[in-house]
């Protein structure tokens, strides 16, 4: 965990850059004991494997979404509640656990050649746990690099905003561009609803697993939440990929 130097560097770092990144933030006991409890959890449950197909980069991960993870994970649920006061610290702001429970935590399990699209997060800010050490799998992050219009305007046209700023001729003249590894212990905190970011394919014969707790300010809420959720945390079939 972070002690009070550390702290004052994410805040510095997170609030001149829109993300922060602490290595080491969990020992390599605690990272162990996280990843036992997960594969006990796979072994009593046969977990959703989501592939969405997209153009340029697909989904494509196994996960334990928030609502298993409250009824059979409490070490993770606390997690969730623990890491908050970090979060309203580092980003001066009143974060409370966002309140969706599908989405709000959820643990994500990556195999080889496993990835996921460029998207925006629905939810202000995101952290990611990483729990071991993979070949590729990195994160690709363009902070603070949205549009957003004013008073909310139409959604279509917010979406088209948002595909537009994901075509790779645009992130290459207009965004900058951070990669980042997963390592064992590494904490990562991105602005994740202002941030354009995706998951390079896993290159490793081993699975990368991660944490991903969500917040936002109190009462928070967003209009996709159901059909999205369903997207992606479950294998049914959808209708459409914009949201």
């Amino acid at each position: 965990m972070s002690t009070s130097n550390q702290k004052k560097a994410l805040q510095t770092e997170f609030l001149k850059k829109r993300y922060a990144i602490q290595d080491q933030f969990f020992s390599e006991q605690r990272c162990a004991d996280l990843l036992a409890i997960i594969m006990q959890f796979r072994q009593d449950h046969v977990l959703p494997e989501i592939y969405r197909k997209f153009r340029g980069r697909s989904l494509r991960y196994s996960v334990i979404d928030g609502e298993k993870i409250e009824q059979h994970l409490p070490e993770i649920v606390q997690l969730h509640e623990q890491i908050k006061e970090l979060v309203r610290e580092i980003s001066n702001e009143d974060m409370v656990p966002w309140g969706d429970k599908k989405a709000g935590v959820n643990v994500n399990i990556t195999p080889r050649g496993g990835s996921s699209r460029w998207h925006y997060d629905r939810n202000a800010i995101t952290v990611l746990l990483y729990l071991n050490d993979v070949e590729g799998g990195e994160l690709e992050l363009y902070p603070n690099y949205r549009i957003f219009l004013k008073n909310k305007g139409p959604i279509f046209l917010q979406q088209w905003l948002d595909s537009l700023l994901q075509v790779s001729i645009v992130r290459r003249l207009f965004g900058k561009e951070v990669v980042v590894k997963p390592a064992q212990g590494r904490m990562v905190v991105i602005r994740g609803n202002r941030s354009l970011h995706s998951v390079r394919p896993v290159e490793d014969d081993k699975e990368r697993v991660n944490i991903i707790l969500t917040y936002d300010l109190p009462h928070a809420a967003f209009y996709a939440g159901k059909r999205l959720n369903t997207y992606l945390y479950t294998q049914e079939a959808v209708v459409s990929d914009r949201f």
